[in-house]
């Protein structure tokens, strides 16, 4: 059984996170939301805090941008990411997702993917999240109007809500109704994974 070259591993990931920014089309989103704002990309990498060629690199669709990279980026025309990701409402009531197609919204340390992203006018909203050991939701609290349910697929995660800190298993999950700010965090030593499901939805 032949072995893949390690050489050609920086190629594929190049590649594929090409595809990735392409599938959502973020490279078009932002550059005709830049253009509607009146910014040139250095004007609006220099308000953002970014460089130039991550600018070019996004638009070109070269480059699929982390969520926290894209929030800073948004932040500085601004738009919502909610806004940003609207794609044409389809028609279908029913929506079949492989693995291998779910929309993109975040890749890296977090990486999250969601269903049925070109229905827009849906109540619930579905991600599949998956965090490398030591990553999570970012050091800001993440508040919902409305509801979040998560149920840990893999691994160990660390959930915190206010002052009240759980460790979650596989098996295990959380419901939070209101806006109630938490964040979660891997503190296992292999990829965890959770499926996660909110209403109305963010995205």
């Amino acid at each position: 059984m032949s072995q893949e070259d390690p050489k050609t591993k920086p190629a594929k990931a190049q590649a594929r996170s090409r595809k990735e920014a392409a599938d959502l089309d973020v490279g078009a989103r932002l550059r005709a939301v830049r253009d509607r704002a009146g910014l040139s990309q250095r004007e609006l990498a220099k308000k953002a805090g970014v460089t130039h060629s991550t600018i070019s690199l996004i638009e070109q669709e070269a480059h699929a941008p982390s969520l926290a990279s894209l929030h800073r980026i948004l932040s500085a025309i601004p738009i919502s990411i909610a806004d940003f990701f609207a794609l044409p409402t389809s028609q279908q009531n029913v929506l079949f997702n492989d693995a291998d197609d779910l929309a993109v919204v975040t890749r890296g340390e977090a990486d999250l993917r969601v269903l049925a992203a070109e229905r827009r006018d849906k109540s619930l909203q579905m991600f599949i999240e998956r965090y490398q050991p030591g990553a999570g939701t970012g050091d800001e609290p993440i508040a919902h109007e409305g509801e979040t349910a998560a149920v840990v697929l893999r691994g160990t995660i660390e959930v915190r809500v206010g002052d009240t800190i759980r460790v979650l298993r596989r098996g295990g999950g959380y419901h939070i109704i209101g806006k109630q700010p938490y964040m979660l965090r891997n503190i296992g030593k292999i990829v965890a994974v959770v499926a996660c499901a909110c209403t109305p939805p963010m995205i």
